[in-house]
């Protein structure tokens, strides 16, 4: 009985025992690894949020003291070179456009999101034009035109027919955006109008059509579809863009784009632009 003890102790694992064994480290592992990637993907997504509200204040803080919102940088340039304005030209049509870092005295990362991708930025040409975010000769109480596409500067609260109502001064002004219904959630010509100022658009993990540190552009790890790449950093002006309203890759349904779009009301009125009531 003893010997037949130690014979079965000292013959080791069988090769069952070994692949069970195997098999159960690979699940584990597997699982962990899962685990990480979501780690690491929600600390990615935590810095691209703090990085699009940086990029925020940075643009509230040029509207403050130049009255207008600044065009798109050159993506295709490296950091060594680029980050300065477009030419009102190219202005016109923005393609490769990323945020200005130069322009609003940031550094090139501050502008990349958590997978070190250049953030899109796109704006209303017509937002550019000197005193174009400058509502604070708008008043909500008043019934009168736009005084040479300003707000009426002979606005005062005896003479209301004067004054330039905001919705007015707003009409036509932003850029247009949707979800991914196809219904428009700002939308220029609505009443009132609810155009977005600029949008700002991290391209997630997927990072299709964004520009990297160097000036090349990023391919993406899945198949963009159409309305995705309306996103993309490296088209021209769209004529609207897309919210998706999630940022989690969720099949072919949704995208994983991370998208900012302040009303042009909104980025006034931080700015200390908005629209008031006249003496």
């Amino acid at each position: 009985m003893g010997a037949a003890r130690s014979a079965r102790n000292g013959r080791g694992f069988t090769l069952i025992e070994i692949l069970v064994v195997v098999v159960i480290l690979g699940l584990i592992m597997a699982m962990a690894a899962v685990l990480l990637r979501s780690i690491s993907a929600t600390q990615k997504r935590s810095v691209t949020a703090t990085r699009l509200a940086n990029i925020e204040a940075a643009l509230v803080q040029f509207v403050m003291q130049q009255k207008r919102l600044p065009c798109p940088a050159d993506g295709t340039q490296p950091a060594s070179t680029g980050g300065a304005e477009m030419a009102a030209a190219a202005c016109l049509t923005q393609s490769n456009g990323v945020v200005p870092w130069v322009a609003l005295g940031l550094t090139p990362a501050d502008i990349t999101d958590g997978w070190d991708r250049r953030i899109t930025y796109r704006v209303d040409q017509s937002l550019t034009a000197a005193n174009a975010m400058d509502l604070s000769w708008c008043d909500p109480a008043g019934s009168g035109a736009l005084a040479a596409g300003v707000c009426n500067g002979a606005c005062t609260a005896s003479a209301l027919t004067n004054c330039t109502p905001p919705a007015t001064y707003l009409a036509g002004k932003g850029l247009r955006v949707k979800n991914l219904a196809g219904t428009d959630v700002m939308l220029q010509t609505a009443t009132p109008p609810t155009g977005a100022a600029y949008v700002l658009i991290s391209a997630g993990e997927s990072g299709g059509g964004a520009y990297l540190d160097t000036g090349a552009v990023s391919t993406s790890i899945t198949t963009d579809g159409t309305e995705e790449q309306k996103n993309y950093a490296t088209q021209a002006l769209q004529p609207y863009y897309v919210d998706d309203g999630t940022s989690d890759v969720a099949g072919a349904a949704h995208f994983d784009d991370i998208v900012m779009r302040p009303s042009v009301l909104n980025v006034a009125n931080k700015a200390g632009l908005g629209p008031r009531t006249h003496p």
